[in-house]
Formats: structure tokens, sequence, C-alpha cells
């Protein structure tokens, strides 16, 4: 068909996006489905334009059904109503499918479903042809609920809509608390359906109407936080191109439900350092802490079994998905919280023993701890202290937060005290949950500021949390030293007593000759120039310290002998006037 058209050129778009969009209806079928027509258009009565538009020879225009939503088991017709362009056969031919129920006679243009005895919504498909040409329409019914008007929508029944992946993800998640949020809601004693949004599958916030979710059709199917609830609405679901597990890995999506006055999760983690990590995602051997997507590869690939300056680790654990599809994140819920599986308390990807940094010959493992093991697995040393006293190094130290060392009084430089100096053991790495019980601290629903409940996830150590060993406290200061550690005639909390011996062991450091101009005291303990060996060997521990953050908290007794004996390493005397303390718990009057 060839035609010549006399118009404007606006009319020319109008008659083109009139043409293109008769090509909704996508045609299926082993031949040709489509056919260029070649068309003429005079633009303002001075150029002729020549181009080519496609046509869809055979269109389904609809597919009827009265009604659309039947009971299980009973029967609904269909037929299908047709368009055929110039071009087409008249002879059509009908086959009409659906993965569930059974039709009567398939080959024509009007058949019966019977329903099948499952509520839920159900695909009636028919391709029309004339032998050369085809065209394709659908009808989704509901079966016993509402039939859904938008698309995609919610299939829900995980354990059959989902069998593709029944023993890598849907048996694991049938053991989580996100299986069993129905139930848990109606034991609550306060079942509301404000609340059945987060225990069923549907949009949440804000439902959407006509999306075939409990909000829509309040149906067993749909009762419990089910794959659709993270991954969205699974109809016309076609492998590949479906969103995976790291696709899904905003904070929001566990958000959406956990958050608000009972469990402010998502609030809390928004004011936390988690949510401000925004620095070294792209270094191989960073992003397996620094990025949320890479740490949970590393943590659910167990890693403690692998290298510690790695980000992959080896193994058999997955490529992290493509940045230019899916974006770096921080350290997220899904982060630390596997969503599939509850083989750990809290569903934590892992809690694993942990490997520190080989340092004083011995590479020592961290097997204590209890769920604290997983805060550990990013917050320890990775740098030793011999090849920088030896050679120096630009970032001088052990690599910003040694937590999980100082607890396990491991991976400081212990050269500043003779080989039998009876170093102290593990301080508060012995509290049940260790970093757990500190920096997550919780307070139940109305106990907290407005009455909003207290989870822990600012990750920010509370004084409360020191309640039951230190009493009420103001201030972590508060926490008295066993001593005058420092040696500046009063016994202060252990914190400024901390404080004092860092401050006494780097005026040691510039009054040794260290060079600190222009670059600060790390930077000149780095610099071979700048340093002596001696000076290194105490400046090691004072960095190792600092970097812990904690003032002394993490491990009391081995801090304050650490850096006691590191000034005694670097002067030949020990802090003037000081209580000096060593071993485990022992305070010792000298001077």
């Amino acid at each position: 068909m060839k035609g010549k058209i006399t118009i404007h050129h606006a009319a020319a778009l109008v008659l083109f996006a009139l043409v293109l969009s008769l090509a909704f209806f996508s045609g299926c079928g082993e031949k040709e489905v489509i056919k260029e027509v070649p068309v003429e258009v005079i633009v303002r009565d001075t150029i002729t334009v020549t181009d080519t538009v496609t046509l869809e020879i055979i269109m389904v225009d609809s597919v009827y059904s009265s009604p659309d939503n039947i009971t299980q088991g009973t029967f609904v017709q269909l037929t299908v109503s047709t368009t055929q362009m110039p071009g087409a056969g008249s002879d059509l031919t009908y086959a009409w499918s659906a993965a569930e129920g059974t039709i009567d006679h398939p080959d024509q243009d009007t058949v019966t479903w019977k329903a099948p005895d499952d509520e839920g919504a159900y695909t009636v498909r028919v391709t029309v042809s004339d032998g050369s040409y085809a065209g394709s329409g659908e009808r989704i019914l509901g079966v016993g609920m509402y039939a859904p008007t938008v698309t995609p929508y919610f299939v829900g029944d995980v354990l059959n809509g989902c069998a593709c992946h029944q023993l890598d993800k849907v048996d694991p998640w049938s053991q989580t608390a996100h299986a069993h949020a129905w139930q848990t809601l109606q034991e609550s004693g306060h079942p509301r359906a404000s609340c059945e949004p987060c225990h069923s599958v549907q949009d949440t916030p804000g439902p959407v109407a006509g999306n075939s979710g409990y909000d829509d059709a309040p149906i067993e199917i749909f009762e419990n936080v089910q794959c659709e609830n993270c991954h969205g609405p699974a109809s016309g679901h076609t492998p590949p191109n479906y969103p995976t597990e790291y696709e899904i890995f905003e904070v929001e999506t566990c958000g959406k439900c956990h958050d608000g006055t009972h469990h402010p999760f998502l609030t809390e983690w928004l004011a936390s350092p988690h949510n401000y990590d925004r620095y070294a995602h792209t270094s191989g051997s960073c992003a397996g802490c620094h990025d949320g997507v890479g740490a949970a590869i590393r943590l659910s690939g167990e890693a403690a079994a692998y290298p510690l300056n790695t980000f992959y680790g080896g193994g058999s654990i997955a490529e992290r998905p493509d940045t230019s599809v899916y974006d770096y994140q921080n350290v997220v819920c899904q982060t630390c919280h596997d969503p599939h599986s509850a083989d750990n308390p809290g569903q934590l990807r892992t809690v694993a023993d942990v490997p520190l940094v080989t340092a004083n010959g011995e590479s020592p493992v961290v097997t204590e701890g209890g769920v604290g093991k997983l805060c550990m697995h990013c917050h320890h040393a990775r740098r030793g202290p011999e090849s920088q006293i030896a050679n120096g190094y630009a970032h001088f130290g052990p690599h910003a937060n040694p937590q999980a060392d100082i607890l396990s009084a491991k991976s400081a430089f212990h050269g500043v005290a003779p080989a039998n100096y009876p170093w102290p053991g593990p301080s508060h790495l012995l509290v049940q949950n260790s970093c757990k019980t500190c920096h997550l601290a919780t307070a139940e629903y109305g106990s907290g500021p407005g009455g909003a409940a207290v989870v822990g996830h600012e990750f920010i150590p509370k004084v409360e949390a020191c309640v039951p060993c230190h009493g009420t406290i103001a201030s972590f200061r508060d926490i008295p030293a066993a001593g005058d550690f420092d040696g500046n005639g009063q016994i202060e909390g252990l914190q400024d007593e901390v404080d004092g011996l860092l401050h006494l062991l780097e005026e040691a450091l510039v009054a040794d000759g260290l060079d600190t101009t222009g670059v600060g005291t790390l930077g000149a303990l780095g610099d071979t120039t700048r340093s002596t060996v001696l000076q290194r060997e105490a400046g090691y521990n004072l960095a190792y310290v600092e970097d812990d953050k904690s003032h002394g908290v993490h491990n009391p007794d081995y801090v304050v002998q650490l850096l006691q004996q590191s000034y005694l390493h670097l002067t030949g005397t020990l802090p003037r006037n000081a209580h000096i303390a060593a071993g485990d718990n022992r305070v010792v009057t000298n001077w």
C-alpha cells in the first residue's frame, strides 16, 4: 500500500504518532508480524518527504470476559476482538492458552475457561493468525479475589510463584520472621488494618489500587512478607530481566516498614556514621567494607575465611554488579542482615571468627564476642606495626579502626616492653555479644525520646549500656580510673587518664626530636627522614590508641599499659608520679 498525503507538518506528526500507537498490541508468531508502509508527506506545500512507518497487520483490540472475577472451579466466557489491516489474510485461526485452569475449544474466537481451585490472579492469552501474520492479547482474571487492573501486579503465594528459587532463597526465607509476619501481627493482641501493609504483600506505604495485593484481595496468598515486598510485583517476570538481590539494596527497601516510633531503624540509621561513609568505594581493597553491596558479598562468603586486604577474597564469591547499573551504597540494612536467611541471630550475614593482622609474631583469631563479631569483620586493623616501623608509611598506624584488636589485646607493637612482659588479655570483648551490647543499646516503646523506642541503629554507645556494670552515670568520662596513670596528681575518669597519657607520649616524641613541622605527628612518624626507628616504635602505639577512638574504654588495662610502656621505651623512664599498671586489673604505685 502506498499513499500520498498532503498535510502540514504538525498534522504529519499527529498521523505518525497515531500509526505508532497501533503497534501497542505486540504481535507474536513464527512469521513476520508487522509490515512497512511508505508514506509521502508534503510539509508546508514546499517539501515532500517519503518515509516508512510500521503497521500491525493483525491487531487484538480486546479480550472480553464477563465477569472478570469468579470463584474457584467456576467458568467464564472470553471473546477476542481483532482488526485486520490491508495485507492480512481473510482466514483467521485462534490459539488460546493459560498456565492454569482449562480452556474449552481453544481454537475458536470465543472460549470457556474453567478456573483452578486456588485463589489468585490468572492470565488467559490468545494468538490470532492468518498464516502469515499474527497478533496477540491477554486478559487477567481474578479467582476468589479482585482482578488486578494495573501491571505489573502482585501474584503472591511465594512457595509456588518463586519455585525456581526454592533451594537458595525460598527455603531459607521460610525460616525467617518475614515468613511468619502475618501470624505475628494476629498474635500481637492489637492487629489493625493500618499494620497490614507491612505484614502482607502490597505496596507500602500508600497501597496502589488495582495491584492485587492484600489491600485489593485480602486472601491467604498475600499474607506475610514475601519476595514481592522487596523485589516488586512479579507478574510477567521473565529472567533475567528482573531485580536481583543487589538491585534492591537501597535502605528504603527495608526502611519503608522498619521505621516509626515502635521500631525507628531507618530514622536512627539516617543519623548514623554508616549513612555518611562515602569514600574509598572504588578501591578493591576498601570496597569490602566501605561499599554496602561489596561488604554484603564479602560477609556472606564467611569473611573470616578470606585474606584481610582483599575485596572478594577469592574463592567462589560472586562479582559485584556493575556500578553503571547499580551504584555504590553506604553500609545499609542489607549489608549486615541477610533478607533470605535466619542461620544467624538477627539474620546477620555472619558471626564467623575474625582473623586479625599478623603482629608480634602471631596471627590471632577472635573467637569470642557473639554477634558483635559481625562488626569486627570491618572494625579491625589491616596493617601490622613491623613493616611501618622499619620502612615508614604515608598513612602511619593501623587502618583507622582497630577496635577488634584492642578488645582482644592484640596487634599493637609489643616490642616496647620486655619479651616476658605480662600484657593483659581481653576486657569488654568478654561482655555478652561485645560490640552489640554497648553500641546497640535498646529501649522499649514509650521510654525513648518522645516516647519512641530506641533500637540502637545510630551505633553510638549509650551510657545506659554501662549501668549493669558501672551503675548510673551521666557521661563515659564519669567512669573512674583505678589510679593516676598520667601522673598529674589526680585520679580522673579513665578516658581523661588515657588522654593524659596520649598527650605525655606525644610531647615526649617531639622532645626526642620528631620533626612535625607542617605534617603533624603521624605524618612525621611515617617519614623516615623525620623520625627514628625508636620514635616509630613508640609512635605506632600512639596512633593505634588514637585510631581506636574509645579513649581506652574498649580495653582499659591494655591501653594504659601500652601507653606507659611506650613512654618508658622512648624516654627511659615511666611517667613521673604516676600509678603504674601491669598485668590484668593490677595497679602498682611507683615513685
